[in-house]
């Protein structure tokens, strides 16, 4: 047989294959609408469960600010001063009294001296002035003679200034039932008044009195 006689004889074969191969193309491109339509369809038909979403994720590192409730400030008391020393320091002591020191034993050691507290002495006393009996005729004024020829009686207070030599150094009119009774009784203390001047313990010193001289007619 020679080649072109098989050439020949092939022919039909290859033929029908490939009539068959497109024919299998033809009917697959035929029938793909239909498939496709098939997988166009909800697999899952029927009575669908509704799934709740996830919360979102919650950082841990940073609080949420939003949620946290909002606590009320507490008031946290001033802390107290330490009153404790240090005790290495501490001292025992005990009151062994004599007459001039108190002898201190214990860590410190030493004696602590005790010593009288300084009691002021009282002020000197004071002795006001008194008049001095050698010159008590003189211590009458003179009588105003308009008032005695009127018959006219009265009195007068005047206080007086008396200094350390007993002398009368100021006087001053205080009351008088007339102003001639008190003149007279100034001219005649600052003339003829002598006292036994004021004394503070041992030392004269000055003395302000008020004294009433009456004015009678006998």
């Amino acid at each position: 047989m020679s080649y072109a006689t098989e050439n020949k004889r092939a022919n039909p074969a290859s033929m029908a294959l490939a009539i068959g191969v497109n024919g299998s193309i033809i009917l697959a491109v035929a029938l793909s609408p239909v498939i496709v339509e098939e997988f166009k369809r909800d697999p899952f038909e029927g009575r669908s469960i509704p799934i709740e979403p996830l919360p979102p994720p919650v950082d841990e590192k940073k609080p949420d600010t939003d949620t946290q409730p909002i606590k009320d400030d507490v008031y946290v008391p001033p802390r107290e001063t330490d009153t404790m020393t240090d005790s290495s320091n501490d001292i025992t002591t005990s009151d062994t009294r004599t007459e001039t020191t108190t002898v201190v034993d214990g860590k410190g050691g030493g004696e602590v001296r005790f010593q009288d507290p300084i009691v002021e002495p009282p002020p000197p006393l004071f002795r006001a002035a008194t008049r001095d009996p050698r010159f008590t005729r003189d211590f009458q004024p003179d009588y105003p003679s308009g008032l005695l020829q009127k018959e006219i009686e009265g009195s007068a207070s005047i206080r007086v200034l008396i200094g350390t030599d007993g002398r009368v150094r100021d006087a001053q009119v205080v009351s008088a039932s007339h102003p001639d009774f008190g003149k007279a009784a100034v001219k005649q203390a600052l003339r003829a008044w002598r006292f036994k001047p004021a004394t503070r313990g041992d030392v004269a010193v000055e003395d302000w009195q008020t004294l009433s001289v009456r004015f009678t007619i006998n």
